[in-house]
């Protein structure tokens, strides 16, 4: 499984300067590779012998996936907004191929599909939605074989991966950011179990070579380790991981993290393997993951403590594997470029397909580069995503001394929105945004900070627009109701309109593990989208603030009245 680079950027094409190549594939049976684009939104054919480009095809939106049909060569490309899928033949004729486009809904991410591609499956993020599409003919011997809808299936969280089991009976689903995964029945479409684990950022899955365990991507961030140097140093702060879960006990495994390691070694001290984003298998028992925070990818091997890492351009995300030449290419979407790997007899870069010219980067796309450079960090071991995964943040808590609470783990805050949701942090004691960014630099990530990288770190993050609301539309009536039950019980004199949040810090009923009692209300703005809520993050869904947590409850709430409260946060 192939992924791509979650296109979360609030940012057109126009106002960046990378194509950012996001997804690969490889043909076998016509031995031709293929990359998708997302700011770019081209699909493109190359050539790994003559380093050619072709540009077969460019979408109207951001295309963020790439898939091959099994058992066939028809490819599937997916665009995230508006949410449209492109079938055709991936054949390397000097004749373009015949395109079919299926629409979506919007924020499509990934795309997977059956053997012989009966069935399409594809993820929405923000809707938390899968959509099952049915091809019509019964054969499907044309690449313009036409899609229907067939059903769609709500998850409990936002989704970012999904790979279909070898009893091609099971379907698992893991999200975004917080480490979730729900196990659905393939035929029904019915979730059967939905885990949770203290992992994140589980950001690709693979079978291994003998189809009984799922490798997966991750990180590990310990809420009871700190920012201080040494934590950060020896590992003890964020781990960087590829796990395997043996298929025959998943659940259990997987919500206790007892997993199985690689013999060879991903990261030590000294050499952290920040920000771990693709995982693929080889015919010859070699795993490969991108390392995309470090530019790198590692090479471990199934019977052997031996590892490779081999440096490729900047933020690989994106694997694919040539088995007959032995070859893997690498997409490193902030370099537009595509690193050629051949793993025999041993691991070595051989060339790198360009995708165009080097391009003078603006300040927005310097920005960019540092927010996914685990560089930026002391020794690789994280960047800024890591955290604040694409923006966002990736559901974990984090004892952080640029807060101002040192001591009292606290619940990532989101930064999509960030700029308007002045003052920042928990505490709200930070009321420079640059400043903030600095001391960040400083004092969580252990690194130097200057005044160009903020500059750039704060152009990056001036893009980010808030996540968009689950639920997306409400009539004037729903609206009025929800709003109505929002005032009455004062909700606004801390979360005012129109960035739903205030300059002040309130004391709400909570205290901290060094006793503080007065925060910063973060803004409501695609409150719905989060994993927890409050400081600590003890509150497990939106609607267990109010019900179980009653926070600022001063009068009981009808179930009536709390759902149309309910909806009207969702609607934000």
């Amino acid at each position: 499984m192939i992924l791509g680079v979650g296109p979360i950027m609030a940012t057109s094409s126009k106002e960046q300067d990378f194509d950012k190549p996001v997804s690969l594939a490889w043909v076998p049976d016509d031995q031709s590779l293929w990359a998708v684009t997302q700011h770019g939104r081209n699909i493109l054919s190359l050539d790994p012998d003559s380093k050619s480009v072709k540009l077969v095809f460019q979408s109207e939106g951001p295309l963020c996936d790439l898939h091959l049909i099994p058992g066939t060569s028809r490819l599937v490309a997916l665009q995230y907004k508006p949410g449209r899928a492109f079938l055709f033949e991936g054949t390397s004729s000097t004749t373009a191929p015949d395109i079919s486009t299926v629409d979506l809904p919007d924020h499509a991410v990934d795309i997977t599909s059956s053997h012989h591609g009966k069935y399409l499956y594809v993820l929405h993020h923000w809707n938390h939605r899968v959509s099952i599409l049915e091809r019509s003919d019964a054969h499907g011997t044309r690449s313009s074989s036409q899609y229907t809808l067939k059903s769609e299936v709500q998850l409990p969280f936002a989704p970012w991966n999904q790979i279909i089991l070898p009893d091609l009976k099971t379907w698992v689903i893991t999200s975004a950011f917080a480490g979730k995964m729900c196990i659905l029945n393939l035929q029904t479409g019915r979730i059967q179990n939905t885990l949770k684990s203290p992992v994140h950022n589980i950001r690709d899955l693979a079978l291994s070579p003998d189809q009984n365990t799922l490798w997966m991507a991750h990180q590990l961030l310990h809420p009871d380790a700190t920012t201080l140097r040494g934590d950060i140093q020896w590992g003890f702060l964020m781990e960087n991981k590829i796990s395997g879960f043996p298929l025959n006990d998943l659940a259990v495994r997987f919500t206790h993290q007892n997993a199985v390691q690689p013999m060879g070694q991903l990261e030590r001290p000294g050499n952290a393997a920040g920000d771990p984003e693709a995982v693929l298998w080889t015919d010859h028992g070699e795993l490969l993951v991108a390392l995309a925070g470090v530019g790198e990818v590692a090479i471990l091997y199934e019977d052997s403590t031996t590892s490779a890492r081999l440096g490729v351009g900047r933020r690989p995300c994106a694997i694919a594997y040539d088995p007959a030449h032995r070859r893997a290419f690498v997409a490193n979407s902030l370099s537009d470029s595509v690193t050629i790997i051949h793993l025999a007899p041993k691991p070595r870069t051989t060339g790198i397909i360009r995708l165009g010219p080097r391009k003078q980067m603006n300040q927005i796309a310097r920005g960019e580069r540092l927010f996914y450079d685990a560089h930026q960090s002391f020794h690789g071991w994280f960047s800024c995503h890591s955290c604040h995964t694409e923006g966002h943040a990736n559901g974990r808590l984090n004892d952080n001394a640029a807060d101002g609470g040192f001591g009292a783990p606290k619940k990532v805050l989101s930064l999509l929105g960030v700029v308007d949701t002045a003052p920042w942090s928990w505490l709200g004691e930070r009321n420079d945004l640059m400043h903030s960014i600095h001391e960040s630099i400083e004092t969580t990530m252990g690194e130097v900070s200057t005044r160009e990288k903020t500059e750039a770190l704060h152009a990056f993050m001036k893009t980010l627009a808030p996540a968009p609301a689950l639920r997306k539309s409400l009539t004037e009536l729903e609206r009025a109701k929800g709003m109505s039950i929002f005032e009455k019980m004062r909700c606004d004199e801390c979360h005012s309109p129109p960035h739903f949040t205030d300059p002040e810090s309130y004391d709400v009923g909570l205290t901290d593990e060094v006793g503080h009692t007065h925060f910063n209300p973060p803004s409501l703005l695609g409150v719905s989208q989060r994993t927890q809520w409050l400081h600590d993050g003890r509150a497990k869904s939106l609607r267990s603030v109010f019900e179980e947590h009653r926070h600022m409850i001063r009068e009981d709430l009808s179930d009536l009245d709390l759902s149309n409260l309910l909806r009207f946060l969702e609607s934000l």
